[in-house]
């Protein structure tokens, strides 16, 4: 059974064809993607910036209200997906009534950023006697192979107008230094180009690691870096239930990777007040706060491979790290305050519960990989009574891996939803370069430092 967790109804056309056609305008490099908002909450968040700028034209209100202005221009591949949830319906979760012999599941869920787009096969055409055997329907309708793989253009609207930000809020720096002598402002475009390179740059070397490397069918998988997407299924037995804290009325089902943990959770509202410029009190508000007391938890996992169609593939535990949430449970109890006192300040509504959370990677979720494979252990093999001559059972996915600079990529969800954030290295790392190039160059042509 699916259900669509947005209600918005999937055509009745093909969604193979809809995510094609959708992605065909993003499938070929690109120089430009001039792209402006599509809706009318878009469009106030480019409009409502600039009447602010005209008001306040500072250079660092220039920055502020740019960076929202170009967060509401959409990228070309965050258009295509918008069409695919027009065509296809958003991303589904999918629950799957029962295991083979009847043990109890959870469900995939879907999120905004996670799921599937195309119903996944379910559980009786899995042949889990035989795990690594191909699927009778063949490859998963879903995967990148059969839909495409997008591809960012080299600039967006979204980047040039932060190129733009980052050109105004460094020449300005440089004016301030040129005209008074202060490296103030140059040393704050040096700080924060420097603090938004470093974080630019590992997405980047994210996203490049997603786009050069061509996702793999699991049957043709080689050792060494691969990039691959299946559906979760165990590889021996269905997975025991995970008894969260050992309590039989706190189970998660069919997980091959969980974590739980058990804590005390405060809650309460707090009075801030609100100050002018002179320093002088307001008025107040209140906000809710929280803390968190860890007490206890565990860790495990179920041997659990990946299974996109052609064939099955064996997942080292290292790889299935930061699972979802799978649920959670509360009991209130108000006399846990005394194991950490009251919280100073004007308060109300204090809150106390004994907390439980339990995260897990369930079998049927989707599952995109930018990893390793490496040759499984003879003893490995043979515990597990495996068919040798199948060459994808022979190998499994893991973290560790030789190559070098290889960012991994593990997301649950499929290559699309791995990649709607992309964008081009000379794109994403140019504004934040401007800064950093321009503060140097002045320090380094007045010799001036300290």
């Amino acid at each position: 059974m699916v259900v669509n967790t947005s209600g918005v109804s999937p055509s009745a056309r093909d969604p193979l064809d809809a995510i094609r056609e959708a992605l065909e305008p993003v499938r070929a490099p690109r120089f430009l993607d001039l792209n402006l908002p599509r809706t009318g909450w878009g469009w106030a968040g480019v409009v409502a910036p600039l009447l602010i700028i005209v008001v306040f034209p500072h250079p660092l209100v220039v920055y502020i209200a740019g960076a929202l202005m170009a967060y509401c221009c959409p990228t070309g591949i965050e258009l295509a997906i918008a069409k695919v949830r027009e065509s296809v319906g958003s991303c589904a979760t999918v629950t799957y009534e029962q295991g083979p012999n009847g043990e109890l599941t959870e469900p995939s869920k879907g999120t905004h950023s996670e799921g599937w787009f195309v119903v996944p096969p379910q559980i009786d055409a899995w042949h889990v006697e035989r795990p690594y055997d191909p699927d009778p329907s063949g490859l998963l309708a879903e995967h990148p192979v059969n839909v495409g793989t997008p591809v960012a253009a080299m600039f967006t609207l979204r980047s040039l107008l932060r190129v733009a930000q980052s050109a105004v809020l460094a020449f300005f720096a440089w004016w301030v230094f040129s005209t008074t002598g202060s490296t103030d402002w140059l040393y704050i475009c040096l700080a924060g180009g420097q603090l938004l390179l470093v974080s630019r740059w590992l997405k980047v070397r994210k996203w490049r690691a997603l786009s050069d490397l061509p996702t793999s069918t699991v049957r043709s998988a080689a050792v060494g870096k691969v990039e691959v997407f299946g559906q979760l299924r165990p590889r021996t037995t269905w997975p025991l239930p995970v008894a969260v804290d050992n309590d039989p009325r706190k189970l998660g089902h069919g997980l091959g990777a969980w974590t739980w943990r058990y804590g005390h959770l405060f809650e309460w509202e707090e009075w801030v007040e609100e100050r002018d410029e002179e320093g002088n009190v307001t008025g107040g508000r209140w906000d809710n706060r929280s803390a968190y007391t860890f007490i206890r938890g565990a860790e495990g996992s179920w041997p659990t491979l990946l299974h996109d169609g052609t064939g099955g593939i064996a997942l080292n535990a290292n790889l299935l790290d930061h699972p979802p949430r799978v649920n959670d449970w509360r009991s209130a109890d108000h006399s846990l305050w005394s194991t950490r006192g009251r919280p100073s300040g004007k308060v109300r509504n204090t809150r106390a519960y004994h907390s439980w959370d339990l995260n897990g990677w369930a079998m049927g979720e989707p599952l995109f990989a930018s990893c390793y494979a490496v040759p499984r252990s003879n003893d490995e093999l043979q515990e597990e009574s495996v068919d040798s001559s199948i060459a994808c059972a022979n190998i499994e996915l893991t973290r560790e891996g030789s190559a070098l600079g290889h960012a991994v990529t593990v997301h649950r969800g499929t290559e699309l939803l791995a990649m709607q954030e992309m964008e081009s290295s000379i794109g994403a790392m140019l504004p934040s370069s401007i800064l950093v190039c321009v503060s140097l160059f002045t320090f380094l042509t007045n010799g001036v430092w300290f």
